[in-house]
Order: structure tokens, then C-alpha cells, then sequence
């Protein structure tokens, strides 16, 4: 049983070191997903973020439960052990039910997209073509090559199409540079563009959350068969301990027996 349970145990003290690792790159992974969809929160609304921002939480926190269970499978504490396993039961869990989480989001992205954009649309265009809002608009059309959210039409109301809608703007360096004239437009609109866009960061999201569940959920059962290798080793040796001190009495009451006087008769 000894040699189960420091097997069980370098298998576990294994297991937190990957788990920890794990918890870096999914923090990696989750933060770069979430930048991606930060950058277009006005359009594609806050809700679409909250599955990618669940999972870099469980990623900081993974990687403190990481110690947790490091120094616990040192101490081969049996009640120890057992708590360190529950915190993995429950990242996994929570991983899990992020997974779920984002196929829903990503089932009703469509609608929360559109809602969203033709809110925002609405409201910029009852600011003036300098606002930030603008100039959001602006970047939008010329890194998505579209115009409005369904196509250039959507402007018919303000009596102008900006630009951007053909590629001139506020332009940054990782964007094309401005082009000489306007002679055409970005007939497709940015609302499919973008729900395709966001549909597939949030899928991403959603891998990501089941990958990490079901990989971390194998140092589960690692914690637990580690805590009853424990158990037993200790039963065996409470169980020795007995039967050795069972075996020095019946040695001492042999030993008296042995040892003791012949009876004589007594003299008359």
C-alpha cells in the first residue's frame, strides 16, 4: 500500500504541475478572446464578452488551486487531499457550465448582435461625424470593407454616406492607407460580418471552456484514488500495529508459563 499511495502521489504532484499549466494558457487563450471581442463591444453588445471573461477568472483562480493542490499532495493529509479535490470538482464545473454558457450565446448572437448595432447606428447618427462613436464607425467599415449595418442605404436618412465606406477615415497604421477618391462603395453591410465574426470568437470561447474542463477533470480521480491509497496505507498499518501487539502479549504470557515454578507437593 505504501508504494500505491507515493505512486498515486507523484502522479497527483504531476498533475498540478500541467494543471497550472493549463491555467496559463487558458488565460492566454481567454484574454486574447476576449480582447477580440472587447474591441467591438459597442456594436456586438457587453453580454457576448461574459462567457470569455468566466473563463479568464477560472484561469487566475486555477492556477492558485494549482498550489493548493501541490502542497496538500506534499503533506499526504488525507482531509487535505479531499478539499484540494472538491476545488478541482468546481473549477471543472464551472468550466463546464461556461462551456454551455457561450453555445447559448452563440446560439443568440444573431439576434443581440442586429439589436444592437441598429441602436448604436441610430444613436450615432444623431451626433455630430466627429464624435467618438464616428469615428468607431469609421475603423468598423474600413477594416470590414461594409458600410452601415445592412449596406449604404442605412445613411438615406442623414442625406450622406461617410468616407469610410469606401475606405477613407480615421486610419491607423494596421489598416489600409487612404484612398484618393470615393468613387465606390461597400455595398455589403456590417451586421453579418460582424455576428460572423463575434459567432466565431464565442465558439472559440466555448472549446476552449470544454477542452479545459475534460482535461482537468483526469486529475479528479487522481485526488481521490490518492486519498484512499492514504486510507488504506493507514488501516494496513493500524491493522499491523494490532496484530503486533496481540503477538508480544501472547509471547509474554508464554514466556511466564514457561518460566514459572514446578508445583510441589505439599509435606506431611
Amino acid at each position: 500500500m505504501a508504494v500505491s499511495s507515493t505512486c498515486w502521489k507523484y502522479l497527483v504532484l504531476t498533475f498540478n504541475v500541467l494543471f497550472a499549466m493549463s491555467a496559463v494558457v487558458l488565460f492566454g487563450v481567454s484574454g486574447y478572446l476576449l480582447y477580440k471581442l472587447f474591441i467591438y463591444r459597442q456594436f456586438i453588445g457587453v453580454n457576448v464578452e461574459y462567457p470569455a471573461i468566466l473563463l479568464l477568472m477560472m484561469a487566475i483562480i486555477t492556477c492558485s488551486i494549482s498550489w493548493i493542490g501541490w502542497r496538500t499532495a506534499k503533506s499526504m493529509h488525507q482531509i487535505h487531499i479531499i478539499l484540494a479535490g472538491a476545488l478541482v470538482v468546481i473549477v471543472v464545473v464551472i468550466e463546464f457550465s461556461c462551456f454551455v454558457w457561450a453555445m447559448v450565446v452563440w446560439d443568440n448572437i444573431e439576434i443581440d448582435i442586429k439589436t444592437t448595432m441598429t441602436d448604436y447606428f441610430l444613436y450615432t447618427s444623431e451626433n455630430k461625424e466627429t464624435s467618438i462613436d464616428s469615428v468607431r464607425w469609421d475603423r468598423l467599415h474600413v477594416k470590414f470593407e461594409c458600410c452601415g449595418v445592412s449596406g449604404p442605404n442605412d445613411y438615406s436618412a442623414t442625406g450622406h454616406v461617410p468616407f469610410s465606406c469606401c475606405g477613407q477615415g480615421p486610419l491607423d497604421s494596421i489598416q489600409k492607407p487612404y484612398t484618393s477618391d470615393c468613387s465606390i462603395l461597400y455595398q455589403r453591410g456590417c451586421g453579418n460580418l460582424l455576428h460572423s465574426y463575434a459567432k466565431e470568437h464565442v465558439l472559440f470561447v466555448a472549446m476552449a471552456a470544454l477542452i479545459a474542463s475534460v482535461l482537468q477533470s483526469t486529475g479528479i480521480f487522481c485526488t481521490f484514488f490518492l486519498a484512499h491509497a492514504i486510507r488504506e496505507r493507514r488501516r494496513a498499518s493500524i491493522r499491523q500495529s494490532t496484530s503486533i501487539r496481540e503477538a508480544t502479549y501472547a509471547a509474554a504470557d508464554d514466556s511466564l508459563l514457561a518460566t514459572a515454578p514446578n508445583p510441589t507437593l505439599p509435606k506431611y
